[in-house]
């Protein structure tokens, strides 16, 4: 007796989870792949000024004439004084116990008017070094964090006129304020 065969019905291969565990072994290849530094750069010395994304070329860092202010607080307020300093060169002291203009002798008007006129001088100096051109120097007057006091605000417009009298426009300012004591920190959180 024969006994009839069934032809198998066709099979097929179910192909979403072999697809699940390639795409999974690519991404597990793709983040752990690390390469060598010397194969992340590439050497090229293309234009950057033309193409799509064109890049602006900036101009170069302007020289700087520094100028630097400190405040020099004795015991005594009658002898507290500014001091000057150009590109760490040149040192000068303003008059000691100085109240502003209107208050002073004319004998310390002329003292400090002449302290002015050296520094006024020394940074006309250092602005002969650039061909004295105003232009191609940058004055920057900082004002760093204060130790002794607060440089009074006259001596530092008397800077900056000093800048501005050069024919010097682009001059940088930059300071820092005092810290506040307990009693002024207590009177701001009060008012607050």
């Amino acid at each position: 007796m024969t006994i009839p065969l069934h032809e198998p019905e066709e099979t097929e291969l179910n192909m979403t989870p072999m697809i699940d565990i390639v795409f999974q072994l690519i991404i597990f290849f793709l983040l752990s792949l690390k390469f060598k530094t010397i194969d992340q750069r590439i050497e090229s010395m293309l234009p950057k000024t033309e193409g799509l994304e064109a890049t602006p070329e900036f101009p170069p860092d302007e020289d700087k004439i520094k100028v630097k202010v400190f405040r020099r607080e004795i015991a005594d307020p009658d002898k507290a004084y500014t001091l000057v300093k150009i590109d760490n060169a040149a040192r000068f002291r303003l008059p000691a116990g100085w109240k502003g203009r209107l208050k002073e002798s004319p004998d310390r008007l002329r003292a400090y008017d002449r302290t002015i006129a050296a520094v006024q001088g020394a940074i006309q100096k250092r602005l002969a070094i650039y061909g004295n051109n105003p232009d191609a120097v940058k004055g920057e007057i900082s004002a760093p964090p204060p130790r002794g006091g607060t440089v009074p605000h006259g001596d530092v417009v008397a800077l900056l006129d000093s800048f501005l009298h050069l024919g010097m426009t682009n001059v940088k300012f930059e300071g820092q304020m005092t810290p506040l004591n307990k009693r002024e920190r207590a009177l701001r959180a009060a008012s607050r």
